[in-house]
């Protein structure tokens, strides 16, 4: 059942001043079979019927996540991730301080230990490495106390569980993943033979956060004289092709150097970091997907992938108005700083870069491979965090419950807050760029080549390769590290095909 984010958030908006101011056992399922009666799970194809504001409202507020009635005696129920990213105030706060978020996740928070007598705690440590550390030594010590989730880098956790370090979701109980709370991707991208060790649900707020998106600046797209961007993206249009056109009639040698540099007006700025291997996901091309036996399989390299990086290395190396850097956030810098037309970003970019940002901007998603690929696609940066329970916790039914409950409440409670007030009523300019936004996150891959990675796969070879101007074929790159990548990718799926 995919999530009709858009339809259902500017519902919720209507009532966010008042939310601001204040199970199913688990089943085993087969490899993306939803688990939920036909009558509930609708034909994907079948166009949804419009609902008055007041239903949206309720059905997202007032929808039951039939957990059974507990009482945990008042233990905490510990959370265990990494300080990095600053993910923690995602998670739990001390207090209300009148800010939509704080507030969404304390309200929420109180909620669930008001219900289950069971406070929510947050213990970050200093990195994510440490974080995998610490999971490693509690495994080995047979800790079940210390914490009982962890919530961290979703790559560094892949680790963890190639070590055999976590549970089975589907043998926790009370956790449905079918539900509107968690990622459908849990169940088409990050199941195999009913077995699931890192999930993405809505207490990872940081899984909407670092979803990869292209912003453009509105007063220099009309200076230029261009198409209006949100037409091309709703008639298909938004392509590598046309973003190359734009690329090419945009840029301006602004301090007369005859050099292309930082003090010019580019068309796009980007990294050459995940900004990059972005475009192997928006141009509809995963590292593993479903075969003719509905299982996933591992498929990297194709006809496709060679038309796709060829396509996006001649944009990144041969299009005029391209500013590349290797420094983390440089495309949104300059963005910032008005020297881009449009740059590549994650989403919660648009709070920390274009708070006092004076020109109109837009919120588009990446770009299509051509005009035949049917949607729109994006990947999460891996600093986003996945959910997963270490093999040593032995109060199941206390942290399914507490799980559940916490997507559940977040999906009512946080994501509106967050999605709302943090990325559309205080930054987006208009009802248009809530729609673009919810687009993009609902064009979200998280694909099991790229979540189970753990930089021992081929998801970062975008993003090694588009920056080097030697390098115009991807074939001769791959070929030299087949057989490394797909004995890695073997022990991903001997993971799931046999267990821990």
């Amino acid at each position: 059942m995919k999530k009709k984010i858009f339809s259902l958030l500017l519902a919720v908006l209507m009532i966010l001043p008042a939310l601001v101011s204040c199970s199913n056992s688990g089943s085993n399922p087969e490899a993306g079979t939803p688990q939920t009666p036909a009558a509930q799970n609708p034909d994907p194809g079948a166009a949804p019927e419009e609902a008055e504001p007041e239903e949206e409202i309720n059905s997202r507020l007032a929808e039951k996540d039939d957990l059974p009635e507990a009482d945990f005696g008042g233990r905490d129920f510990i959370v265990l991730g990494s300080d990095e990213e600053g993910f923690g105030v995602y998670v739990a706060v001390d207090e209300l301080n009148g800010e939509g978020v704080n507030d969404a996740v304390y309200t929420r928070n109180l909620t669930v230990e008001e219900r289950f007598n069971a406070k929510t705690v947050y213990t970050g440590v200093s990195s994510y490495s440490t974080c995998a550390s610490q999971i490693t030594a509690a495994v080995a010590a047979g800790d079940s106390e210390s914490f009982d989730l962890t919530q961290y880098h979703v790559v560094s956790s892949s680790g963890n569980a190639m070590k055999g370090e976590y549970l089975n979701w589907y043998d926790i109980p009370h956790v449905d993943f079918t539900r509107s709370w968690w990622s459908d991707s849990t169940i088409d991208d990050l199941t195999i033979a009913g077995r699931c060790y890192l999930a993405i649900g809505d207490f990872a707020l940081s899984s909407v956060g670092r979803s990869y998106v292209m912003l453009y600046d509105k007063d220099e797209a009309k200076n230029y004289q261009l198409d209006d961007f949100y037409t091309t993206v709703k008639e298909g249009r938004w392509t590598i092709d046309a973003l190359r056109n734009v690329c090419s009639v945009v840029y301006t040698d602004v301090n007369g150097n005859g050099v292309e540099d930082e003090g010019d007006y580019f068309g796009m700025g980007t990294d050459s970091y995940s900004n990059l291997n972005t475009y192997l996901w928006s141009c509809d091309n995963q590292i593993f997907s479903r075969g003719d036996s509905g299982e996933l399989e591992f498929n990297y390299y194709s006809e496709h992938l060679v038309n796709v990086y060829d396509a996006c290395w001649n944009l990144i190396n041969q299009t005029p108005g391209i500013f590349k850097k290797g420094e983390h956030k440089a495309g949104m810098k300059l963005f910032s700083e008005y020297g881009t037309l449009t740059c590549n970003a994650y989403l919660d970019g648009t709070i920390s870069f274009l708070a006092n940002f004076e020109h109109e901007y837009g919120v588009i998603p990446y770009p299509k491979y051509d005009e035949a690929q049917a949607e729109y696609k994006t990947m999460v940066d891996g600093n986003h965090e996945a959910m997963a329970v270490i093999v040593t916790e032995t109060e199941l039914d206390f942290v399914g419950t507490m799980c559940e409950a916490l997507c559940a409440e977040s999906y009512k409670q946080v994501m509106p807050a967050y999605f709302d007030v943090c990325l559309k009523q205080r930054y987006a300019q208009s009802p248009e760029d809530a729609e673009m936004m919810d687009l993009c996150v609902n064009a979200r891959v998280f694909d099991l080549g790229y979540v189970y990675d753990n930089w021992k796969g081929v998801s970062f070879y975008f993003q090694d390769l588009l920056v080097d101007v030697n390098h115009p074929d991807i074939t001769s790159f791959y070929q030299k590290r087949k057989k490394v990548a797909e004995k890695y990718y073997a022990k991903v799926v001997e993971l799931f095909e046999n267990g821990n």
